[in-house]
């Protein structure tokens, strides 16, 4: 039996009012409850009311203070939100295995793209004409290609309200913040253990930052093609 417009709205109000936040997340938990819904309907020859209270509760949503309110529609709904709360930390772990798996696999293909060997030769081409004026200028060009990557991530699209609530989003930017650091730690680590050595072995600092770069550009390249996925889908979610 298919559910109505109405009744498809009615689970989607609820699933907000559950707190599940990511428009994403949602999207999916619509899809799994309205599916298993249906089945129970079908299959059982109970009420929508009984099917998406047992359903609600198969997600883990079952109990507050003793009480499973199974027989209470309204208080069965929204007294408890844990399984959706479980089921959001679940997709996170996922989406952060497969996005990591997409960096990796898409990473070569990249690096010997004709685009990103092009901006590598003028990134290597200004590096070393801020070497002529010394060492650190040489650096400092390499660590502003780094810091441009991560802060072009953090905001293209900020304007967009789907980004904020979208967990793909979120999950592909929520390493920029470290990696906007971890030059900065690099240069202290690298002070520390040669401080008061009179010649410091630099090339160390450059192979680390060019290094530095070029995951961190991948990173900035994969970021785009998540947040052109789930604008699509959002418009079309939308529309």
């Amino acid at each position: 039996m298919k559910l109505t417009k109405q009744e498809i709205q009615f689970i989607d109000n609820y699933l907000i009012k559950n707190e599940v936040k990511y428009w994403d997340v949602r999207l999916e938990l619509l899809d799994h409850i309205v599916s298993a819904v249906e089945d129970k309907m079908t299959n059982e020859g109970v009420s929508f009311n009984e099917a998406l209270l047992e359903v609600h509760h198969k997600f883990g949503n079952r109990i507050r203070n003793g009480y499973t309110y199974r027989f209470d529609f309204n208080k069965g709904l929204f007294i408890d939100n844990k399984g959706f709360k479980k089921f959001t930390l679940k997709k996170q772990k996922e989406i952060r295995r497969k996005h990591w798996n997409t960096y990796w696999r898409t990473f070569l293909p990249f690096v010997f793209s004709f685009r990103f060997l092009m901006e590598f030769l003028v990134l290597g081409l200004f590096t070393f004409i801020g070497y002529q004026y010394s060492i650190k200028s040489g650096l400092l060009v390499l660590i502003s290609g780094v810091i441009i990557s991560e802060f072009t991530k953090l905001f293209y699209g900020g304007l967009k309200k789907f980004k904020s609530k979208s967990l793909n989003i979120q999950m592909a930017v929520a390493s920029s913040l470290l990696m906007t650091q971890i030059p900065f730690w690099i240069m202290m680590l690298f002070n520390y253990h040669y401080e008061g050595v009179e010649s410091k072995p630099y090339y160390i600092l450059f192979v680390i930052f060019t290094l530095l770069v070029i995951m961190s550009r991948h990173g900035l390249n994969n970021y785009i093609s998540i947040y052109r996925t789930y604008k699509e889908r959002f418009a079309l979610l939308m529309s």
